[in-house]
């Protein structure tokens, strides 16, 4: 695909994509999501590049002070990815949910999920079922299932989130 195919499909200019891809623009999340839906992928696999795998082959090593760190416009909801990129056969990520906020509309995506909650509380609905889980439970479940998550209590919510493949 051309660059203005994709800047046609997805509603952007060619010169913003251009910059982007030569590093002299950060494209916002919505920008990324919008090519990621263009190029049938990931949008957290243009969010995450592979990292150089100089050093050994399989082993990944992510020190708390330099995650990978999304966070999203007008949202006070954080991602860490605890894996060193999307280009794994799974991803693991750090998720910190503040009182009453939650994931959006359901959505779905091949693989299996698994969840763990480090500390406070995460409702999570997957076909139309919410599971209240508390600090020390998980949950797994087949992702093609729709679901979401919801933090309904005052204090924030820390939860691990695998997926494999990996999803974003």
């Amino acid at each position: 695909m051309v660059l203005q195919e994709l800047a046609d499909k997805a509603d952007l200019s060619i010169s913003f994509l251009s910059q982007v891809e030569r590093n002299l623009l950060t494209p916002s999340v919505s920008a990324l999501k919008r090519i990621a839906d263009v190029l049938d992928i990931p949008a957290g696999s243009l969010m995450f590049g592979a990292e150089s795998r100089k050093g050994g082959v399989g082993i990944g090593l992510v020190r708390r002070g330099s995650r990978k760190r999304v966070v999203f416009p007008d949202s006070q909801i954080e991602y860490e990815m605890l894996t060193p990129d999307l280009r794994r056969r799974m991803s693991a990520l750090w998720l910190k949910a503040p009182p009453r906020s939650e994931s959006g509309p359901v959505f779905s995506h091949d693989g299996e999920d698994a969840v763990i909650v480090l500390r406070g509380r995460l409702k999570i609905e997957i076909g139309g079922v919410w599971y209240e889980l508390a600090k020390g439970d998980s949950l797994y479940f087949n992702s093609e299932l729709p679901h979401r998550w919801r933090n309904d209590s005052d204090s924030i919510a820390e939860v691990v989130w695998v997926s494999t493949p990996p999803s974003f």
